[in-house]
């Protein structure tokens, strides 16, 4: 279970407004890892059990359905398969956990950061935010990510996105939450201070 899902804090529903590309001009970029299925599926099977797990990825396209019934860390997927599948389970889950892409943005962060690619990860926090800049386009082949020291902590700039949802920036706060509760933060504070959903 990820250290966000622990808290048990309250949190709000995130903003879904917004303009989607699910595939872009070039259908070949628009793809993630696999990692990222893991992830959900295991924060599905340990919220809702195997059974309710069934039911829910009967609702997805056979395609969808396939990369989350045995995902596969290594394997490229469709963007918008990942899209898909978050968006049934915010439809499933937001009632009892309204920030629940946060937590499955968790979830992706709990089995990434912690298992599948440990050997990228770092005690620092900046250290570890510099390093996944760099790791960008191994868990995605679209956009790019600048990263910035700042006073504060850290910005992470992406850009160049042929692809987006607002549904992915919001499993996004939770991969980042959890990254800084993974790394010695207390009180996570991840801000979204333009976004190209929303056409800036």
């Amino acid at each position: 279970m990820s250290l966000l899902m622990q808290r048990k804090a309250a949190s709000q529903p995130p903003r879904l407004e917004g303009k989607e590309v699910l595939v872009g001009p070039d259908p070949n970029v628009a793809k993630v890892k696999g990692v990222m299925f893991g992830g959900r599926k295991e924060f599905l099977t340990k919220t809702i059990g195997d059974d309710g797990f069934t039911a829910l990825i009967e609702k997805l396209t056979p395609r969808t359905r396939s990369y989350v019934r045995t995902p596969l860390a290594s394997s490229w997927c469709e963007f918008e398969s990942l899209v898909e599948l978050d968006r049934a389970i915010h439809n499933e889950l937001k009632g009892k956990y309204p920030n629940v892409l946060a937590l499955i943005g968790a979830a992706s962060a709990e089995l990434g950061i912690g298992r599948i690619y440990r050997s990228l990860d770092s005690d620092e926090l900046v250290k570890f935010l510099e390093t996944n800049a760099l790791f960008h386009d191994q868990y995605q082949k679209f956009g790019s990510v600048r990263f910035e020291k700042t006073a504060n902590g850290a910005r992470m700039i992406y850009s160049n996105y042929p692809c987006y949802s607002p549904i992915y920036c919001a499993s996004a706060f939770g991969y980042f939450q959890e990254s800084i509760l993974r790394h010695g933060g207390t009180d996570p504070n991840v801000v979204e201070t333009k976004c190209q959903c929303l056409g800036e």
